[in-house]
Order: C-alpha cells, then structure tokens, then sequence
C-alpha cells in the first residue's frame, strides 16, 4: 500500500559534500540569507519536521515551535516533551506511527542517518539540496552508512544568489 504521506528532505551542503563543519556545529552558521529563507518558508508546509538526536540538539531553540521528531537509539518506547516526541525508528512502524498522527506532510532535516533511514525506507519523495560555495575538506557528510544505490530524477536548479549558491530539486525515482 503506498502512503499519502509526502517525505521531503531539506539538505545544505557545502561543494564536498559536508553539512556541517563538525557534529556540534548548525548549517545556519554558514549558508546563505537566501538558503536560511527558503527553508524557513518551506517548512511553513511541513505538519512535522523529523532530525537525528545530534541535530535537535543543536537546533533546539529554532525548533522549539515546531512539531519535532526526534530519532533516537537510547529510548525504548515514544517520549513527548513539550512539542518534541522522541522515538526509536527501529521499534516501531514509523509509517504507521505517522499515519496515526495523521501527518500528510513531513520535513526530513537530517543528519546523515536519518536521511540513510528515509532512503533505506524508500519513504522519500523529494529532496532539495542547497550547494553553498565552500569546501570543508573534513566535517559531517551528506550521507553514512550503507544503502543501494538510490536513483533520484533532477527536477529543477536555482541560482539563489550571486555567489554562486545553487537549490537542486531531486524527485524519488521509486
């Protein structure tokens, strides 16, 4: 049965492929007035935004008014606080935990594992990757793990502002 549910993830990312410069830092710090707008507006759409532990760590405060999914290991069974529930994706059917909270529309904002669980999954259905002008050489990649070699169909590229900040929109090729 497929889901009524669309998954879209939202990724900035430098030239080599890093979302972050290290585990503690928030992309915020380095991508673009454009890029920052754009996500902010899209999220606007989003009924839940989902994010590892590290992230929401990180992003907590900017977070704090949104409906949040957390992933995380370390918890055996869903845990809300305050607009956050906490949960094991391992333990539970998430695309049934979803349907239950009769999400439609769902932001998947990283890091790295939870976009590797959306592609392993197949639950993706779009994915839009701002290319910031920088490379870091060293820092959080896009993606860990190991999953198939996943197929996605370029869908449209925006020039976001002089410097060179590109939005790539991809769609699942399921």
């Amino acid at each position: 049965m497929k889901s009524k549910i669309k998954f879209t993830a939202y990724i900035a990312t430098s030239i080599d492929g890093r979302i972050a410069k290290s585990k503690r830092s928030f992309s915020a710090d380095w991508t673009s007035s454009e890029d920052w707008k754009f996500f902010q507006n899209s999220l606007a759409r989003h009924d839940v935004v989902v994010v590892g532990h590290n992230t929401y760590k990180i992003a907590k405060n900017n977070l704090q008014k949104r409906n949040t999914i957390v992933f995380i290991s370390k918890i055996i069974k869903p845990k809300t606080i305050g607009s956050a529930t906490f949960l094991n994706p391992k333990l539970l059917n998430i695309l049934d935990y979803f349907n239950s909270m009769k999400y439609k529309n769902i932001a998947i904002l990283g890091g790295p594992r939870v976009y590797n669980f959306f592609l392993e999954h197949k639950m993706l259905n779009e994915l839009y990757v701002t290319i910031e002008p920088y490379i870091f050489s060293n820092g959080v990649p896009m993606f860990s793990g190991k999953f198939k070699k996943t197929k996605l169909f370029l869908q449209s590229v925006k020039k976001m502002n002089k410097n060179g900040t590109l939005l790539l929109k991809y769609k699942y090729a399921n």
